[in-house]
């Protein structure tokens, strides 16, 4: 196995990352007009993540605004919403930077109204302090940061946006290892932006590390250590720079430590500056290290050798970023690819020698190679086919399946003769006993076995049979019959009913209509284990007795109400009867004729049934209908006297038989005094029969509307006088 190892001279200084380090690593604050005088302010603010002496993010972050003139607008709080570790990202794949190198994010939002004034408005938000190991700044353990951002009366006017840059800088810089770094920035109004290195601002101090607001403009800048400046912020053997058009910063650290860096990014507009947004970041410069290798894992552990010709490579390489694979298929040169994990499947099966370089074309390529042996999954079930009758038994079996032509067999046979076979298709396998035997077959192919089993069932022969001795009743008869043959395997059905008719299924009903002796017969038969057919007859097996004879007769099948009483006669060669009117009683007698007289006590239609009964249990009825006819009166008197002596004190018609009546009561001014829909309700003489009002003597004329029960309509004019 190849294998290179990249490693630079320098060792980065100890104390780099040490316990007591301070927190601050960077940051910037920029700006978004939402318009109607809103402004969006976002601060971004880092910080290194093993620092134990050095404060947490604020919780709230206070951003101060000023006018030009210095005075302090407001102090704005913005909440802590969390924070996120940034990865650490090595651009050269052959470098790997040390587990120590950690920064968060923390993003604090605040919306504030800045309306338009005179020279516009400073925001401003300071911290401190910077890590005590940077080497190019002078007693950095006692330099803050103020992050600030300028509002000019032209981004007032215009609802201007500051630039806010795209991408966090990289947090690890390999010694000798080519910076290459988009470090460009996006600007809402498309306006011309120019990028420099600038010189961070300083604020706060180890005595007032929060200052709560942040003072006011002008901001003093950090100081530099000698040799160092904003055009030469750490120590390069080809020094960090900017295109002040596109913002790609370049350059190659030579030496390891931390080191402060300021880039801004200066709006224009028609040749104006609008505003500059300044980011504040920390360069760890550190010392990488190469440690590539190349690694396929052994089968079956990304891929079983018996699952088929499509390999999903597993790839187990170290700190590679590239890789190209050649899956050793002879004699083609499209059997590559330079995916991680990569699919690749093979035209045949085999034995293949696969070869995997992790980051081809570096000098720290290291290739390794695994032999990967692909064959399909071998598959097997047992066919068997012959008689399972224990009697008579020769069994054939067969191996079906997914297997090539050279698999090779082993049989075995419970309780068979023979006990084994190493063919491929045994043929007549004797079971001479009834019970369940189990087979069981071997299938190997190359490095792949498979393996099956299944069970013989040997069978005795089938039996029909059917539950019930005669059976004996009325016509029509319904019968039940269910089948209680004994058969080991699914067996069929089919049932003569000796009428004529036939039928299949386990449990038949039939319906004998006709008086008779019938013979039944059931036959069955398998399909399948002990093929046979077995029939079982039972002579006179249903007998069907006749009905009695019936008749039921009345000497008339209409009567008034006033005189409901009906002759009914019955007559049958039955020995007992049983007879229901229709209005709920009964009677019942010995006899095979009856005459019978019967009193209804309320008009309607009635179904009269009488039912005989041999000595047999045989019962059957005939039926008449009689109808009780209601009988229709009506009379009116003409006078009445309501003096509440009760006699004659109310007043109304004499109506029987209606099925809709109506009536109205009126004075001689033609006042209604009494309306009612009840035949059966009376007048008192008062109005609307209320008894706090007095009867007055007098004529009086009514109406009455009325429908009988025949459909007849009454219309009744006439006169009604209260007297004394």
């Amino acid at each position: 196995m190849l294998k290179r190892i990249l490693a630079f001279s320098l060792v980065l200084i100890a104390m780099v990352f040490q316990a007591n380090a301070a927190h601050l690593v960077g940051g910037e604050i920029f700006y978004e007009c939402l318009g109607n005088d809103q402004y969006r302010i976002t601060l971004k603010v880092y910080r290194d993540c093993y620092t134990v002496t050095g404060a947490d993010f604020d919780n709230p972050a206070n951003i101060a605004v000023y006018d030009d003139a210095g005075n302090l607008i407001e102090n704005l709080t913005a909440p802590f919403t969390g924070s996120q570790q940034l990865p650490v990202i090595i651009n050269n794949p052959c470098l790997q930077a040390p587990p120590d190198v950690c920064v968060e994010e923390a993003i604090y939002t605040v919306t504030t109204t800045l309306p338009f004034i005179s020279g516009g408005y400073h925001i401003a938000y300071q911290r401190c302090c910077r890590n005590p190991t940077i080497l190019n700044l002078i007693a950095p353990d006692d330099l803050g940061s103020t992050y600030y951002v300028r509002v000019p009366e032209l981004a007032l006017n215009s609802c201007n946006s500051s630039p806010s840059f795209n991408s966090f800088p990289p947090l690890a810089l390999c010694i000798g290892d080519q910076l290459i770094f988009d470090h460009s920035a996006t600007d809402a109004e498309g306006d011309m932006l120019v990028y420099t290195l600038c010189t961070p601002y300083h604020g706060g101090s180890s005595t007032n590390p929060q200052p709560i607001p942040a003072q006011g403009p002008p901001y003093s800048f950090i100081n530099w250590d000698a040799g160092y400046s904003d055009a030469y912020p750490l120590d390069a053997s080809t020094q960090l720079t900017i295109d002040p058009s596109t913002g790609l910063l370049t350059g190659v650290p030579s030496q390891a430590g931390q080191y402060v860096v300021g880039v801004c990014v200066e709006e224009y507009r028609n040749g104006e500056l609008i505003s500059v947004n300044k980011r504040d970041f920390q360069f760890n410069v550190v010392n990488c290290s190469s440690n590539i290798e190349a690694i396929i894992p052994p089968q079956p552990i990304f891929h079983d050798p018996c699952d088929g010709l499509t390999v999903d490579f597993g790839n187990q390489s170290i700190n590679a970023q590239y890789y190209h694979w050649d899956f050793g298929v002879l004699g083609v040169t499209d059997d590559t690819s330079n995916l991680e994990d990569p699919v690749y499947t093979y035209p045949d099966t085999g034995s293949y020698l696969v070869t995997l370089v992790a980051n081809p074309g570096f000098p720290c390529a290291d290739t390794t190679q695994r032999t990967v042996l692909v064959y399909n999954d071998i598959e097997v079930e047992i066919f068997s086919l012959g008689e399972q009758c224990f009697d008579a038994s020769a069994i054939d079996f067969s191996p079906v399946g997914d297997f090539g032509a050279g698999a090779t067999f082993f049989w075995e046979f419970e309780n068979g003769i023979p006990a084994t076979s190493t063919e491929m298709n045994p043929q007549g396998i004797v079971f001479g006993t009834v019970g369940s035997y189990e087979v069981t077959v071997a299938v190997t192919e190359a490095v792949c076995v498979a393996s099956a089993s299944s069970t013989i069932e040997m069978y005795p022969r089938p039996q029909a049979s059917f539950i019930g001795d005669t059976i004996t009743g009325c016509a029509p008869l319904g019968v039940l019959f269910i089948d209680s043959s004994l058969a080991y395997t699914t067996h069929f059905a089919s049932w003569d009913f000796g009428d004529g008719t036939t039928a299949t299924g386990e449990r038949v009903f039939h319906g004998y209509l006709q008086p008779g002796s019938y013979d039944v017969s059931l036959t069955i038969w398998t399909t399948e284990g002990c093929v046979d057919t077995s029939v079982f007859v039972v002579e006179n097996g249903v007998v069907v007795l006749p009905l009695p004879t019936v008749e039921l007769s009345v000497d008339t099948n209409i009567r008034f109400v006033f005189e409901p009483t009906f002759l009914f006669s019955g007559t049958s060669n039955a020995s007992s009867y049983e007879f229901y009117p229709g209005d709920g009683s009964s009677y019942a007698d010995v006899g095979s004729q009856c005459e019978i007289e019967h009193f209804y006590t309320d008009t309607g239609n009635y179904e009269a049934i009488i039912y005989f009964t041999d000595d047999y249990g045989c019962e059957a009825s005939d039926t008449v209908w009689v109808r009780v006819e209601p009988e229709v009166r009506f009379w009116v008197p003409n006078a009445f006297t309501p003096n509440d002596d009760r006699l004659n004190d109310e007043w109304g018609p004499k109506a029987f038989g209606f099925s809709e009546y109506e009536i109205w009561v009126f004075d001689r001014w033609g006042k209604m005094m009494f309306h009612s829909t009840d035949p059966f309700e009376k007048w008192n003489g008062r109005l609307n029969n209320e008894s706090n009002h007095e009867p007055v003597l007098g004529v009086y004329s009514y109406r009455i509307l009325a429908r009988s029960v025949k459909n007849t309509v009454i219309k009744e004019f006439g006169h009604v006088t209260i007297l004394k």
